[in-house]
């Protein structure tokens, strides 16, 4: 018989110290729970089984920092999507992923829903991932085994994957910053403005140099089973003269290198067309 949320047994554990223990027994594991605006709408609706435990690490005072070093901000997993809009360090450093985070549904999605969460759900159309990987930055788990850093461009590894170890928790992202002379760039593109799953997204960090291309990250979402860097685009680009020519190879490249599918929100043809658009749109706001 399928567990309901009455029967659900959910800790609440002080400190990520007890929840990393919780984590390491088979008999108290759960599914950690931040905001809940992905599982319990995925629980209810039974794309995913709900389990009879889950613990709570929204309000771990660990993860819900953020801190700046000298190349990087670290976020807390359980920092908020409007803790991410309204941090002046998140909004100066790493542009796109605020404005990312300010698309993310309603004010009261925005309020609730966490980094981590979106990270550990795994959707293609998770909003945050397009950002979060032009950065190129580390997602950091951790465990009672101790810590580990994963590449963020590795850490998805499939549809709803990811390469995270059954006991392992989300603690918090290092994203190095946007260099002085770079600028980034967020797009979504989806029936209306808010409140709405994405047909296609993406987010590219550029840095140009005497009027040549000196580099260029693009990371799209909503075209494959996961978020997906165009590195074919990136290399085409990189070290070329920033002109028509180069913009209009890119746009060609961007649409052959993606491989969505047909569904409810668009269609494959469609969304090739866009991911092409778009990194057209990247460029062009590069020539100001």
């Amino acid at each position: 018989m399928a567990t309901t949320f009455e029967e659900m047994n959910c800790a609440f554990p002080a400190n990520l110290a007890e929840a990393l223990k919780l984590m390491a027994d088979e008999r108290t594991r759960g599914r950690p729970l931040a905001g809940g605006t992905d599982l319990m709408v995925q629980w209810e609706s039974g794309v995913l089984p709900m389990p009879e435990r889950a613990i709570s690490v929204k309000h771990l005072p660990e993860l819900r920092t953020i801190e700046e070093t000298d190349d990087a901000l670290e976020i807390g997993a359980a920092v908020t999507h409007m803790g991410l809009r309204r941090s002046n360090l998140v909004v100066r450093y790493l542009p796109s992923l605020a404005d990312a985070a300010a698309t993310i549904g309603g004010y009261q999605i925005q309020t609730m829903g966490t980094i981590g969460g979106s990270v550990a759900n795994a959707s293609p159309a998770g909003d945050l991932a397009p950002s979060i990987m032009i950065t190129d930055g580390e997602v950091i788990v951790a465990s009672m085994r101790g810590e580990r850093a994963i590449p963020v461009n590795d850490f998805w590894t499939g549809y709803r994957e990811t390469d995270m170890a059954e006991d392992e928790i989300i603690v918090r992202f290092r994203l190095p910053k946007l260099p002085a002379e770079g600028v980034e760039f967020w797009r979504k593109l989806g029936p209306r403005k808010a409140q709405a799953i994405s047909k296609v997204m993406g987010s590219c960090r550029a840095i140009v140099e005497n009027g040549d291309i000196k580099q260029f990250r693009v990371a799209i979402g909503s075209v494959a089973p996961i978020c997906v860097r165009l590195r074919a685009v990136e290399e085409l680009v990189t070290g070329k003269p920033l002109n028509e020519e180069t913009i209009a190879a890119a746009e060609a490249c961007a649409a052959e290198s993606v491989k969505p599918i047909d569904d409810i929100r668009s269609t494959a043809e469609y969304r090739k067309w866009v991911t092409g658009r778009m990194v057209r749109g990247f460029l062009e706001q590069l020539l100001g």
